[in-house]
């Protein structure tokens, strides 16, 4: 998950990364992370966790649902069109 409200970052070397991974590539070790909104961190184990019961992650989750759900529609309206033809 690439997101705005969570940072992930290795505790071990002090690399940042963008998007939401297991392990550093950097020195393979599992990687933290930081909501910003709570002001909460773990390690990426706990992170499922933490995005459930939070209200700041918890948005970004039913946002994506709306994304998809609109890339789901708009595919079926090609697959329409691409049957119509």
């Amino acid at each position: 998950m690439s997101s705005l409200q969570v940072e992930w970052s290795c505790s071990q070397c002090q690399s940042t990364f963008t998007n939401r991974r297991k392990f550093c590539t950097d020195c393979n070790s599992m990687l933290t992370w930081t909501c910003i909104g709570s002001e909460r961190s773990g390690l990426y184990k706990n992170f499922f966790r933490h995005r459930d019961n939070c209200i700041h992650c918890t948005s970004e989750i039913e946002d994506r649902s709306q994304e998809v759900e609109e890339k789901h529609c708009a595919i079926q309206k090609l697959k329409i069109l691409n049957n119509g033809n």
